[in-house]
Parts: structure tokens; sequence; C-alpha cells
């Protein structure tokens, strides 16, 4: 007997009624193989490459907040209170004066550093310079302890950077080294109210603002970003 296939190609179905002729005709094609369209892996095109993975989310800030008010050091010590030999000794550094008063524009921010997932002390007394017993002068950028809080005063309201900082300090930030820490990657987080955004271009550049916390990653990543709080600006 010949099969449904074999009469089809001969045309037997042309005397069929035209509604059930469609009928007929798409169940013989599926019979016969005809439609194609799929892709049974005998044929026609391969697969393309997966699509790349998602880029990796930045670390979430840490749920606990640190309160830094008692000035309490954060970190382990690594680097000498004070600038180095090249930082700000009372003359002017990067178009920053050093003044014998603080002034009314008083805000705070903080910096923290990591060295392959260990926190490391930014240094006391940062940016305050000894003229004479008693006599004192303050850079608009500075630190009273080794809480990373950085105080920021000038007579009026004005912008500074973490570069200004880093300038007052006596140390290298860029995104091969970062206060002598040289030969690992360099990543820069920026947090303002809890949300966090990763710093490109120069770090240089950062500004300062009131409750911004920079964190510098040298190294291995980190997990989390840390919080710190404080009474007032």
């Amino acid at each position: 007997m010949r099969t449904f296939c074999e009469s089809h190609r001969q045309g037997w179905f042309r005397r069929l009624r035209p509604g059930l002729l469609l009928v007929m005709i798409g169940s013989a094609l599926a019979a016969c193989g005809g439609g194609g369209g799929g892709n049974d892996g005998g044929g026609g095109n391969p697969p393309g490459p997966p699509p790349p993975p998602p880029p990796p989310g930045l670390p979430p800030v840490s749920a606990t907040a640190i309160n830094i008010d008692a000035g309490q050091q954060i970190g382990v010590s690594r680097w000498s209170d004070g600038p180095t030999s090249t930082g700000g000794t009372g003359l002017p550094v990067g178009g920053v004066e050093c003044l014998p008063v603080n002034h009314t524009f008083h805000e705070h921010a903080h910096v923290s550093v990591f060295l392959n997932g260990e926190q490391l002390a930014v240094p006391a007394a940062v940016g305050i310079v000894s003229l004479s017993p008693g006599n004192e002068c303050f850079y608009a950028l500075h630190t009273h302890n080794r809480s990373g809080m950085i105080h920021i005063e000038a007579a009026a309201p004005a912008t500074f950077t973490v570069g200004q900082f880093f300038d007052i300090w006596g140390q290298t930030l860029s995104g091969s080294e970062v206060a002598g820490l040289t030969g690992m990657p360099v990543v820069v987080y920026v947090t303002d109210n809890g949300t966090v955004t990763q710093a490109t271009g120069d770090f240089r550049n950062i500004q300062f603002r009131s409750h911004r916390e920079i964190t510098i990653q040298v190294g291995t990543a980190i997990t989390e970003i840390p919080n710190y709080t404080w009474t007032g600006n």
C-alpha cells in the first residue's frame, strides 16, 4: 500500500475539498519531514557563544556603623604620624595654605585604606605643623588622630580634593601607588549617604564632601565597604 507521502507526491489530494485540503497538507508536511525551521543538531548554524557574565557588583556597605567621635584608631599602624619630608611643613602645598587658626567653614569626611583586605590607619597630625612651642598652623585638610577622619577647614566654603590631602601628607596617590604601596591593583570607592560608586579617572580629583567616605583598596578585594558616623558635619 502506498503511503500518504507517496500519494501526496502524486497529487491525488487535489481532488479534496479546499478546507480539508489545507488540513491534509499540514499533516502531510509534518509526516514527511517538511516545514523545517527547527535546529535538531543535524545542520544549520551552531549556537553562538554564551553572553558574557555581568560585571561584578560593588561591595555592600557594612550594616554596622562605627561612631568615631572618640577619635579611636581605625586600622593597624603602618605610617608615622605627621607628614613625610615631602609633605606640608608650613609652606603652601597645592594651593592650600597653612594658617595659624581654624576657620569658620568646618566639615568632615573619612578616608580608609585597605591592603589585601587589612585596614591601615591613616596617620594623625597630617596637615598640622608646629611652628614653635604653642604655635601651630593648620592646612585646610588635616587629621587630629588615627580614625581616618579628615577635617576640612577654611575661611569660606571651598572645594578640596583627595589629591591635595595626599600632597599635604607627602604621599603618592595614583592608579598604581598609594602611599608607597605599589605593584598591586588600586580601586577607590566613594560612599555618599549609603550609596557606593566606584571612582574612575584620576583618583586625585575626588572631592571631599561632608560625611563622604572614601575607601581605597590596594591588592585583593574587600568584602564590604566600612561604615563610619560622627556628630555634626
